[in-house]
């Protein structure tokens, strides 16, 4: 009998997290897990508390309007599955911690700035079943910020 490693099964935790989110476009979830491997918060992308989604209004207005993904993110209703696990933490729980995401591969400016802010420090992405997890440092994440002068 062979064991997941750690990184595996946070993914899987992650994938089960996502099937909360109430997204039409997308179904994202991500943990936080800090550096003794206990899982501190959870958080999937969705409308905020008592906010009607797009699910439950049958229509989502980035998809009608054809806007690309990572662009005119004020156009969402939702909060993203790493803002709402930040949220949900707070920052005493997040400091020094990991994050592990699934349901894409990669970190949109305004997460960036919620990861870099909350103190974790590394991010695994794992997109979908056929997806390669991508390793990232928070210290690479702020140097991005940094160049990108966001």
């Amino acid at each position: 009998m062979s064991v997941i490693n750690w990184t595996d099964y946070f993914i899987e935790i992650a994938k089960t997290v996502s099937l909360r989110s109430n997204c039409i476009r997308r179904q994202v979830g991500a943990i936080i897990v800090d550096e003794h491997k206990k899982i501190k918060a959870s958080g999937y992308n969705g409308t905020p508390s008592k906010v009607i989604s797009c699910n439950e209004r049958g229509i989502c207005y980035r998809i009608e309007h054809n806007i690309q993904s990572g662009t005119q993110y004020e156009t969402c209703r939702s909060i993203h599955a790493e803002q709402n696990a930040i949220i949900q933490a707070g920052e005493d729980k997040t400091r020094n911690g990991i994050m592990y995401v699934y349901g894409h591969d990669f970190i949109c400016i305004l997460c960036k700035r919620f990861i870099v802010q909350s103190g974790i420090k590394e991010v695994y992405l794992k997109k979908d079943e056929d997806s390669s997890i991508v390793h990232i440092l928070v210290e690479d994440l702020r140097e991005q910020l940094c160049e990108n002068n966001a």
